[in-house]
């Protein structure tokens, strides 16, 4: 292993480290978080009633809280948005009572070290929104798309689903990539 690469995986490890006790917070806490403005009956968000996100559009806002690895709280447009970050897919944590998945704390972590306060731009594909009604996205810190990042890291996996698939092939090269280095959930977890 070169220098570079185990002073990376030891840097990782104790941002994990580190980040793991800021998860002290009351499941019940962090699941109010989680349900503001959702369920049957609540008014839709000023994102969505006016400025309505559009297919291949795009948005700026501000991350205001993040759910795990691959789904965020965005303030846009006045109102605040649930959204999933599409292409990848990264492991379940238990935070809120789930089962947890290998790797799904170090990503959860590693998204709210990132994005958490940060100021986003949210590019849409094809489909606008998931079955759970959650705005689906590609998200940009700056110029970095942060969807692929998370693949590169070994932090998710490709997750194509369609109709959303506009950078499958960007997605799978960057997962064959960090599996092939042995990066993030590719060192540390066993294949399904």
């Amino acid at each position: 292993m070169s220098h570079d690469r185990r002073a990376s995986a030891i840097s990782e490890g104790l941002f994990v480290l580190v980040m793991s006790a800021f998860l002290t917070l009351p499941a019940a806490a962090c699941g109010l978080a989680m349900d503001r403005g959702a369920g049957p009956g609540a008014s839709p968000s000023p994102a969505r009633a006016g400025g309505r996100p559009r297919p291949n559009g795009s948005a700026t806002g501000v991350v205001v809280s993040t759910v795990d690895g691959d789904t965020i709280h965005v303030r846009v447009g006045g109102g605040e948005e649930k959204v999933r970050l599409i292409g990848m897919d990264t492991p379940e944590v238990d935070w809120y009572g789930g089962r947890a998945e290998c790797y799904g704390a170090a990503a959860g972590l590693y998204t709210r070290h990132r994005l958490l306060g940060r100021a986003v731009r949210l590019r849409f594909d094809s489909g606008l929104r998931d079955v759970y009604g959650r705005l689906l996205a590609y998200v940009y810190v700056g110029r970095e798309l942060f969807n692929l990042t998370l693949v590169r890291r070994g932090f998710a996996t490709n997750d194509p689903v369609p109709p959303d698939t506009r950078m499958e092939t960007t997605f799978a090269a960057a997962e064959a990539g960090a599996r092939a280095a042995g990066r993030g959930l590719w060192s540390k977890c066993r294949p399904a």
